[in-house]
């Protein structure tokens, strides 16, 4: 996981534990930030939205979502980690209103949410999930969001590390299976360009084991999806500091099964429709975020 992140892409755990979950990164907080406000209520179903719909989610009556935490802004917990609030549950709900759906998120670990959704066990995943090439080989995006990635250290380390040259014979700790392993790699070669010593890219199972890593001096970078790594500094304090500008541009969205497509049409009627009727821009925007002008399938490689 935008896990980029995507999965896109995730300190959230703990502030004792600024989680970065890349692609889906997640540079974390002493506290939940609050919900959106729930003064206005779920859409209307839409009996022509819900007749796109497959006749097995028809029959189900329930948009089954697999996610993965810690992931702040995208999925908020309370103390027991049950899912609050964010922008996807919050998105999600919207969308399965319009088709006529109840909505159910599931928390799965990372390694196991996108093959979860090949299984079958999950009609999508979504959890600021990036689109990459890559990942739509095996499914579809159904795009609504813009990411970027940025490169962040300890705050401890504040007018140490000024720049993304400063990572050059260092350590980044990176998410296995996410784009930020490609993004570090990345910093590498660019090192190795300038004629510099390369950057080690280490890889961690989860966000909570990348944090401590740079936590505890076992690394000396983390790459953070950038809305996270704000948010988390602005809004929770987070013990963090960005030290490079925004590389790594992705779009965000929910991720199907390569075979899902009378699905993925269906998600993307819907969301266009909350984003004409202003409800996908008021979501997001609690959070200080924007969604994209127009909602799209796989447009990390559309042409045109």
């Amino acid at each position: 996981m935008p896990r980029t992140s995507s999965p896109s892409r995730r300190m959230a755990a703990v502030l004792a534990c600024a989680a970065v979950l890349a692609a889906c990164g997640d540079p974390g907080a002493q506290q939940q930030p609050a919900p959106a406000p729930a003064n206005s209520a779920l859409p209307a179903k839409d009996q022509a939205l819900h007749d796109m719909l497959p006749q097995r989610i028809k029959d189900a009556g329930v948009l089954h979502v697999g996610t993965t935490l810690p992931n702040l802004p995208y999925l908020l917990t309370d103390d027991s980690n049950n899912i609050t609030g964010g922008i996807t549950p919050e998105v999600g709900r919207a969308v399965a209103a319009k088709l006529g759906l109840d909505y159910k998120i599931e928390n799965i670990a990372w390694e196991a949410l996108l093959p979860g959704v090949t299984a079958g066990r999950f009609d999508m995943a979504d959890d600021g999930l990036s689109d990459t090439e890559e990942r739509q080989r095996v499914g579809i995006f159904v795009d609504y969001m813009q990411s970027a990635s940025v490169l962040v250290t300890a705050k401890s380390n504040e007018g140490k590390y000024k720049s993304v040259d400063d990572a050059c014979g260092k350590r980044i700790a990176t998410i296995r299976g996410t784009t930020d392993v490609q993004h570090a790699e990345e910093i590498s070669q660019a090192c190795v360009g300038k004629g510099k010593p390369a950057a080690e890219a280490r890889q961690y199972p989860t966000a909570q084991d990348a944090d401590l890593a740079l936590r505890s001096g076992q690394a000396d970078f983390q790459v953070a999806v950038t809305e996270q790594a704000k948010y988390a500094i602005e809004a929770q304090h987070a013990p963090i500091v960005i030290v490079s500008d925004d590389f790594g541009l992705s779009y965000v969205g929910m991720y199907l099964r390569k075979d899902d497509q009378q699905l993925a049409d269906a998600l993307l009627a819907a969301l266009k429709a909350l984003k004409a009727d202003g409800t996908l821009d008021r979501v997001i925007g609690h959070y200080g975020l924007k969604s994209i002008p127009e909602p799209g399938l796989n447009l990390a490689t559309a042409k045109g």
